[in-house]
């Protein structure tokens, strides 16, 4: 931790950012790739694959429309946070819905939520970025920033899916 101009403890960019854009990737890859391969498996018809998720991935093109009403109820720090657990709580009941008789109505809703909250996050992961960084450290960190969105696209569609496959074999 350092000093900002003010003389308040400042957290060290690298800790922040590595969080903030590995939790941007997770919800987008999730989504438009892991999702159809999951409902595949499970038997879900390829129309109703595209025309869901496709539907479902339609948050990211309207969250400019969203977007300059996140500050005026609350900051942006407090949005990061709050979509980032809410996006936990979210995965975590996609994952409880599937074994139910209706599972794809259920989880298909939730990651509309999870969609939304995504589409939330990256505007306020950006502004945070950009907000509390200066040009220089912008400059500084945009490598990291790439490096943990797409450690969080390799970790989505690779060691998810495989995790998911072995315990589809397990399990059933």
């Amino acid at each position: 931790m350092g000093k900002n101009n003010s003389g308040t403890r400042r957290i060290q960019p690298i800790l922040w950012i590595s969080t903030l854009y590995f939790a941007m990737g997770v919800p987008f890859v999730t989504i438009n790739a892991v999702s159809g391969i999951m409902y595949k498996d499970m038997g879900v018809s390829d129309s109703q694959i595209t025309f869901w998720t496709a539907l479902i991935m339609f948050s990211w093109t309207l969250k400019p429309f969203w977007s300059p009403f996140l500050e005026i109820y609350k900051t942006k720090k407090f949005f990061v946070v709050f979509t980032q657990f809410a996006m936990g709580i979210l995965f975590a009941l996609v994952a409880l819905s599937l074994p139910l008789h209706d599972f794809f109505k259920y989880s298909i809703a939730l990651f509309a939520v999870v969609a939304f909250c995504g589409a939330t996050h990256d505007v306020v992961a950006d502004g945070t970025y950009i907000g509390f960084l200066t040009n220089k450290e912008q400059a500084k960190y945009i490598g990291w920033q790439g490096a943990f969105y797409n450690l969080a696209k390799i970790i989505s569609s690779g060691a998810l899916v495989y995790f998911a496959g072995i315990l589809e074999k397990t399990k059933g």
